[in-house]
């Protein structure tokens, strides 16, 4: 148990690390879209969910969300000073990885048809989540981008889901 715990622990922190790092971002000027890149915090939430169950989705969902939280920060013009906002991935990612876990006996988690349209699907409402309640509790940002990077991640998906499958040794038929 400790030592499954570990290696979820390291796969998160890598899975932090190459998201900080804009792994594999795309620029594209003449779109004016930003830095688009793969959610790879977000795609190791939803292979554990569906590999894992529903109780592993969440507390999986909940410190990835830690993590992608304790990168955030954002400017608050009234107190002058980078102020961060800690929760709203949290609660995202949970949420996200209870009902995928709930949802996993439903899934083809072999097809790569089906993993694509759930990362997507996944990615798209997630980031949707976030923007809402950031507007919420900040302010709406116009800049935020919604469907280039749940294209991307949707992308990327099924190498990252194959190289989680690798290094964690799980087929399908653990449950």
């Amino acid at each position: 148990m400790f030592l499954e715990a570990t290696v979820v622990a390291v796969g998160l922190i890598i899975s932090s690390f190459l998201k900080g790092i804009n792994f594999l971002s795309l620029n594209f000027e003449f779109l004016n879209t930003g830095a688009i890149y793969p959610d790879f915090l977000l795609i190791f939430v939803i292979f554990f969910s569906i590999r894992k169950g529903d109780f592993n989705g969440i507390w999986i969902g909940f410190f990835a969300g830690l993590l992608e939280d304790s990168q955030l920060l954002a400017y608050d013009e009234s107190a002058r000073e980078f102020v961060s906002i800690i929760g709203v991935h949290s609660l995202v990612y949970c949420l996200a990885g209870y009902t995928i876990g709930r949802l996993n006996r439903l899934l083809d988690r072999d097809s790569i048809a089906s993993i694509l349209v759930l990362v997507f699907a996944t990615t798209l409402i997630v980031r949707i989540a976030v923007w809402l309640i950031m507007g919420m509790v900040d302010q709406f940002s116009a800049a935020y981008p919604l469907l280039g990077p749940a294209v991307y991640t949707a992308g990327i998906a099924p190498i990252w889901f194959w190289v989680l499958t690798t290094i964690y040794r799980l087929d399908s038929q653990n449950r």
